[in-house]
């Protein structure tokens, strides 16, 4: 789809003569030399089969074809031959480097709302493939199971999430909230997300920032409703103003560093939450057999929910059933669990146990102690049992931007990991339009109508890339374990919007949920927070460290080519950062300094580590 340049067009529409020469002309200057995009190549079925295959960007598959179709089933040259034959440049691998003729997703701009336009032009080539790519026949099946498995995988945490914001906010914020955030918001992001492989739910730092927000209005003898609605409007404009003036170009000096502490703070957040409700049902005031109860139940949710994980790679059954078995572990347990609870209870004599709170109808959480209702859904900004002051309005400011410091790191964080090179994308990403819906549609729908604000879930967004993408297990040189090479990946926005609609149809079952036990959702939150702990490098090498025979260390290159005193004071740098981010973000009174805390992280990568490692160990841990 490009265009050669002027001087080597032909002065008619004709073919030119085998003879032709283009005109002489000036030598460009040194800032005009530019690297050509590659050419596309219009895709086939067959070119999209050899994709799926050969696993190489969908553009040049075609030329991979000259091979024959014989290499398709290992008959004709080697596969690894046939790929040295084709010249695959790196820009059209993904990531952050253009392959489709535009500036880059973060490349900065001086004129204000250029990113925006490049994004909105750079999605708009490709919104129509992204709905109908899904049902293509090497897509179609993929997409189906994948709706299903994340529709549960989506589901588990947003009970979870509501069950832990309605203890976090008094009862001011549920489940109710937290699912019709999760759906409509889903729903919208399907539609003009820029990166529609992302999922929106319930964070981990929106969980800090609400708990961070409550305890201010405690602190400060203001309603908390109000506050937030307020607060909400201010982080939207923010976001609004921050997007247009570029600001997300900044995530481009987001290192592994940054990138491994935010997960691993994301990771002991829900751990720290899960086990905080865990000890609030024993200082309670339930009895004994409810207490105990509580723990078995938590403790086979967890059980169960990495049992049916770790089915996939077993040798039970076959191929199919321990794959659909994995997939659908978690609402397996929860279900089953649910039911065995129901059994036995009454048995056990235990009559006290908690159950989630969802209404019966679509119908806001807080009810009115005085009179029993529910509030309206459209909250009163003005104050309910007192006016809200004048001096809060400008208050909810300081707390406003820290919720836009969270929101700007686990949009874009979360974005960049998803938008890996080694993801093999074939469609880039567009960081500013991701982010102008977040600031002009979902911030201000969820302040009006009082919702947990979502972002994009690390965990379930790379679980959603994971489930669309097909990959291939190859042995590493040595032999020392394996590695997985990506073969295809169906980008597309019909799973995101099929498992959106799901998650809303869900509202109309709190008849059904009313009767799944507390204990289960806060083991599903045990799980979350542990099972993220799997592909962050710095957990991988705090595990490394704790194996004291150097010959039983993986073959990690990183474990190969850096000397173990600088991993051992590098890992234990980002561990210390971590606990204390972890630590303030759970004391209500200096809660509110956790956001700007955390995007400190940026210049102390930037200015501080490299004094403090050599040039060598930076390249190896942090590359």
């Amino acid at each position: 789809d490009t265009v050669p340049p002027s001087d080597t067009v032909p002065p008619s529409d004709t073919v030119p003569p085998s003879d032709y020469v283009p005109l002489a002309s000036p030598p460009p200057s040194h800032a005009a030399i530019h690297r050509p995009p590659p050419q596309r190549v219009p895709p086939t079925s067959m070119s999209r089969h050899e994709f799926s295959v050969k696993g190489m960007p969908l553009d040049f598959a075609n030329h991979a074809n000259d091979h024959g179709d014989d290499d398709l089933e290992g008959k004709g040259k080697p596969l690894a031959a046939a790929m040295e034959d084709v010249d695959i440049p790196t820009a059209a691998l993904g990531g952050a480097e253009p392959s489709d003729g535009l500036p880059g997703p973060l490349v900065y701009h001086r004129l204000p709302g250029k990113g925006l336009w490049i994004d909105i032009k750079r999605r708009s080539r490709y919104y129509r493939t992204d709905w109908t790519d899904a049902f293509l026949p090497e897509n179609l099946s993929i997409v189906i199971s994948t709706i299903l498995f994340m529709l549960f995988a989506c589901l588990a945490p947003a009970l979870a999430f509501g069950s832990i914001y309605e203890t976090v906010t008094k009862g001011q914020i549920g489940i109710m909230e937290t699912l019709l955030a999760t759906g409509v918001c889903g729903v919208i992001n399907a539609f003009v997300s820029g990166q529609p492989l992302t999922i929106q739910g319930p964070t981990g730092p929106e969980l800090a920032y609400l708990s961070m927000l409550i305890g201010l209005c405690s602190s400060l003898n203001i309603e908390f409703m109000p506050a937030k609605f307020w607060a909400g409007l201010w982080q939207s404009l923010y976001t609004v103003v921050y997007t247009l003036l570029h600001a997300c170009s900044l995530i481009s000096k987001v290192t592994r560093f940054t990138e491994e502490i935010f997960s691993a703070m994301i990771t002991m957040i829900e751990i720290v939450a899960a086990g905080t409700n865990i000890v609030n049902v024993f200082l309670g005031k339930a009895s004994i057999g409810a207490k105990l109860w509580t723990l078995i139940i938590v403790s086979l949710t967890y059980v169960m929910a990495v049992k049916f994980r770790e089915l996939r790679t077993s040798d039970w059954l076959n191929a199919n059933l321990r794959k659909n078995l994995s997939n659908y572990g978690v609402s397996i347990t929860i279900i089953s669990l649910t039911i065995l609870s129901s059994l036995l209870t009454p048995v056990l004599g235990i009559f006290d146990l908690r159950y989630l709170n969802v209404p019966t109808i679509i119908e806001p959480t807080w009810k009115d102690p005085m009179t029993g209702l529910a509030r309206p859904w459209i909250v009163q900004a003005g104050g309910y049992a007192k006016p809200f002051p004048t001096w809060a309005i400008f208050l909810m400011i300081a707390p406003a931007i820290g919720g836009c410091l969270l929101g700007y790191l686990d949009q874009n964080l979360t974005e960049v990991l998803v938008n890996r090179k080694d993801r093999m994308f074939k469609k880039l990403p567009a960081y500013h339009l991701s982010n102008m819906v977040v600031g002009l549609v979902l911030y201000p729908f969820c302040a009006i109508l009082g919702l947990p604000a979502p972002h994009p879930a690390t965990v379930r967004s790379l679980a959603h890339v994971m489930a669309v993408t097909s990959t291939v297990t190859v042995p590493l040189p040595d032999g020392k374990g394996t590695t997985v090479r990506v073969t295809g990946v169906a980008e597309q926005r019909v799973s995101h919007l099929a498992i959106h609609i799901l998650i809303l149809i869900c509202l109309t079952a709190g008849s059904v949920l009313r009767y799944v036990p507390q204990p289960i959702i806060i083991g599903i939150f045990l799980y979350l927070g542990i099972a993220s702990i799997r592909g962050n490098q710095m957990f991988d090498r705090l595990f490394v460290l704790l194996t004291f025979e150097r010959e039983r260390w993986p073959s990690y290159y990183y474990v190969q080519d850096v000397d173990r005193r600088e991993m051992t004071r590098f890992t234990i740098y980002q561990t210390v950062i971590v606990c204390v981010l972890v630590a303030i973000s759970r004391v209500s009174q200096i809660a509110i300094a956790f956001p700007f805390l955390m995007a400190t992280m940026i210049p102390l990568r930037i200015y501080v580590i490299p004094r403090l490692f050599s040039a060598e160990t930076i390249e190896v841990l942090d590359r």
